[in-house]
């Protein structure tokens, strides 16, 4: 069994349980810290599936965490949860920074990975969560989650006007089509898809009320818009391949009528000023503001994609977009 470098861990092997120390910052965004970040990440996934043994995973010394990292954290912990036979196989310790313990408890982060199996993921849509998991199963539509979705903004004050949340709306179900469309080798991962279900993807609305920012992600754990294109862009860098992806009429499919959404996804960005939009898949980083495009290369391989939103709610340009 190894263990890892970039971050504690120990395996008690009375108890057969693995212990892992989260970092004190956990964030994909800084280069500094989203390799070791994603490691911690993943490492989560190889006990339970590659070891095949109990995890305890501790926050106690966390001190910062960021929006895109707690939702990749959300996903991989209720992704084994989903697949194990005892859910209670993966222990969880919250930070002992009570400013860090209070945001994790009060975003909905620990409603989603408090210990639960399929039930519990579920409560998480009916009770309008700011951490969701839907897939195409009929309890988990994405019409479910777009409505508890926007019951949750107006239950922390996030009132935007209709033509805004249309706009919102159309950005965010395109991302979902996408997944169920493109995210997923449905041949090759049908055992899990019975445990995990269909085209299952994770989100978060992460709120910053002191400025006015509405942090919206989503994250599915497919194989990713890089590879997903390649064939069709086999010279071109992974961030190259996110920048031609998000173009209207790209897509992989033949089919005319795809290829068009990720107008709707940058939509979104340019209802509110001083918004932007930020796509990782692969090693590719894309970023789309109202000062252009900027695309670089990760220093990690992100598995599957995540679409981010950042949108200041304090001022709407509704005009510009329609």
């Amino acid at each position: 069994m190894k263990l890892p470098r970039v971050f504690k861990a120990a395996y008690d092997q009375d108890n057969e349980c693995i212990t892992i120390e989260s970092p004190e910052t956990l964030c994909i965004y800084n280069p500094n810290e989203s390799y070791q970040t994603y490691r911690f990440v993943k490492y989560i996934e190889t006990v339970i599936f590659e070891y095949g043994t109990r995890i305890h995973i501790s926050f106690r010394n966390l001190k910062k965490i960021t929006a895109a990292a707690s939702l990749l954290i959300f996903a991989r912990v209720t992704k084994c949860q989903l697949c194990l036979n005892q859910p209670s196989d993966l222990e969880i310790t919250l930070p002992e920074s009570k400013e860090v313990k209070k945001t994790l408890v009060e975003s909905g982060f620990w409603n989603g990975i408090k210990p639960g199996g399929a039930s519990k993921v579920r409560k998480l849509i009916h009770t309008n969560n700011g951490y969701i998991s839907g897939s195409n199963h009929d309890s988990e539509h994405y019409g479910k989650v777009i409505s508890a979705t926007l019951i949750n903004l107006v239950q922390n004050g996030v009132n935007f006007s209709v033509p805004s949340i249309r706009i919102l709306t159309r950005g965010i179900q395109e991302a979902i089509l996408n997944i169920d469309y493109h995210a997923y080798d449905k041949k090759s991962l049908a055992n899990q898809f019975d445990q995990l279900g269909d085209s299952r993807w994770w989100q978060c609305c992460w709120l910053d009320s002191g400025n006015n920012q509405l942090v919206f992600i989503i994250y599915d754990d497919g194989v990713g818009i890089p590879h997903t294109l390649q064939a069709q862009y086999p010279e071109l860098s992974s961030s190259q391949i996110i920048e031609e992806a998000m173009k209207v009429g790209i897509t992989r499919t033949m089919n005319p009528e795809r290829g068009k959404g990720s107008n709707d996804i940058i939509k979104a960005t340019c209802t509110f000023p001083n918004s932007h939009l930020i796509v990782m898949s692969g090693n590719g980083y894309f970023k789309s503001d109202s000062e252009g495009v900027t695309t670089k290369e990760l220093p990690f391989t992100l598995e599957g994609t995540l679409i981010q939103w950042v949108l200041d709610y304090s001022v709407e340009k509704i005009d510009d977009c329609l």
